[in-house]
């Protein structure tokens, strides 16, 4: 396949795509994006176009982005909501990085994932431990009880086991 060759295969591929962190409001309906070609000023935003532009094209389908070149002397991004209104953002002589996290933080969705995520983590009542809620299964209605607690049968223990020769022999699985 010729587009896995070259310094632009890594762009291309599904997994690099999926992992853009700039999802838009679904009031945002165009972005457009001026930079020019030479300039220390404008390196950020040729990057953030090279490198991220094809993310935001893909994690938001409904959205038109447009890059213009050499139109304007300082680069910008323009963002136009459903409303009519619109949303300028300077970059000038900033980082691809700095204008990723700075569109993320103005016109991106709020994460929720990760709030469901922290709610699903503390909710589950199958998990022990030091963090969770309860610090040993035998806290679980149902469960075997904690051996320091009330002890085990005598033919529970693994000594009852080893003496009268349950286990199996090495090499045999038991079912």
């Amino acid at each position: 396949m010729p587009f896995q060759l070259g310094t632009d295969a890594i762009r291309r591929t599904l997994p690099y795509l999926k992992k853009g962190r700039l999802i838009l409001r679904e009031n945002v309906k165009v972005m457009t994006i001026y930079c020019n070609d030479k300039g220390d000023y404008h390196k950020g935003a040729r990057d953030f176009v090279y490198w991220n532009m094809c993310q935001v094209q893909f994690r938001n389908p409904d959205v038109q982005v447009i890059f213009y070149k050499n139109k304007f002397p300082t680069p910008f991004i323009r963002c136009w909501l459903d409303t009519g209104e619109d949303v300028l953002i300077d970059v000038f002589n900033k980082s691809s990085v700095e204008i990723m996290d700075h569109l993320v933080n103005v016109l991106g969705l709020p994460d929720v994932k990760e709030e469901t995520e922290k709610q699903e983590f503390l909710q589950n009542i199958c998990k022990f431990g030091s963090r969770y809620e309860r610090h040993c299964m035998c806290e679980i209605p149902g469960q075997v009880p904690c051996p320091q607690v009330i002890p085990f049968s005598e033919h529970l223990t693994g000594k009852y086991k080893f003496e009268n020769n349950l286990y199996p022999p090495k090499g045999q699985k038991r079912y």
